[in-house]
């Protein structure tokens, strides 16, 4: 009877670490290195397709983009893309090689953040349990956010940025998360780069906003008032940056080249090539 109770113990054990949302198939799928810690072997366990970038992990399901937007992706194809642009994030001069001004930059996605792709209830799943290891989870919704493969950050105009509801048209959301995600790391490893009332960056979105030249209070209506100023802040960066990527600079209002002149300053990455031809980082699975 006490070796029943041990048995059914363990099942139960195995059971709450492996999430109803992975699909089984993905229990086959080969494992190229072995894990050094417990946050890599709980990916490895619940996700279907696992890379590492000097401890910074990218991870995805298998489960299948949405093709509301006239692609026909698969979710490897996601994961590898996303995997593109943070390597281009993290070297901007193209040579295969994480630049020694981004070594930091990659210690805080490191210690920090994991990217995690696929549906919302795989993505919710997963990012809930890596809270447990200290690590904060940002998600790329696929079955919800475009997955535009041609997108080239370029190819549209603008007059001024005046809502925080703007993007540019067919825009590829992992270009937003991807950077949402390296700005969070910036978030938590500089202390003068925070998102938080009183900070720089806050103030001048709030300036902004008090000017009547930029607006969040439609997208608060939107999201029922759960649209918080800090993700706000964050947001805001991640359109001046997109704008300035484009070309269109001199588009942006006064507060807005602030924000700009100050990301440059802290060191940002300011470009990103979606056809980045190097992998940096090792596939674990």
């Amino acid at each position: 009877m006490k070796n029943l109770i041990i048995i059914f113990i363990i099942i139960i054990s195995i059971s709450c670490t492996n999430f109803s949302v992975i699909p089984y198939d993905c229990n086959n799928l080969t494992v190229y290195k072995e894990c050094q810690t417990d946050l890599c072997s709980f990916f490895i366990d619940n996700g279907c397709y696992v890379h590492q970038i000097n401890g910074f992990y990218i991870v995805s399901s298998n489960q299948v983009p949405t093709t509301e937007y006239g692609f026909d992706s698969s979710p490897l194809e996601l994961f590898d893309h996303s995997i593109k642009l943070f390597s281009s994030f993290l070297d901007q001069d193209k040579d295969g090689q994480i630049d020694d001004a981004y070594l930091n930059l990659n210690y805080g996605l490191s210690d920090n953040l994991a990217f995690v792709i696929g549906h919302r209830d795989f993505v919710d799943e997963i990012t809930t349990k890596t809270e447990e290891y200290g690590v904060y989870g940002m998600g790329m919704f696929s079955d919800k956010w475009p997955y535009i493969p041609t997108y080239d950050g370029k190819s549209f105009e603008i007059n001024e940025l005046k809502s925080s509801l703007w993007r540019p048209e067919n825009q590829d959301a992992t270009w937003e998360e991807t950077f949402h995600t390296i700005t969070e790391a910036f978030n938590r490893i500089d202390k003068d780069f925070k998102f938080t009332k009183g900070a720089y960056l806050r103030e001048l979105m709030d300036q902004d906003i008090s000017n009547g030249t930029y607006d969040i209070s439609e997208q608060n209506n939107l999201e029922n008032g759960d649209y918080d100023s800090e993700t706000a802040v964050n947001e805001y960066i991640h359109q001046i940056w997109q704008i300035n990527f484009s070309g269109q600079a001199d588009k942006l209002n006064v507060y807005q080249k602030k924000a700009l002149e100050f990301m440059i300053m802290k060191g940002v990455p300011m470009s990103v090539d979606s056809n980045y031809k190097f992998i940096i980082g090792d596939r674990i699975k």
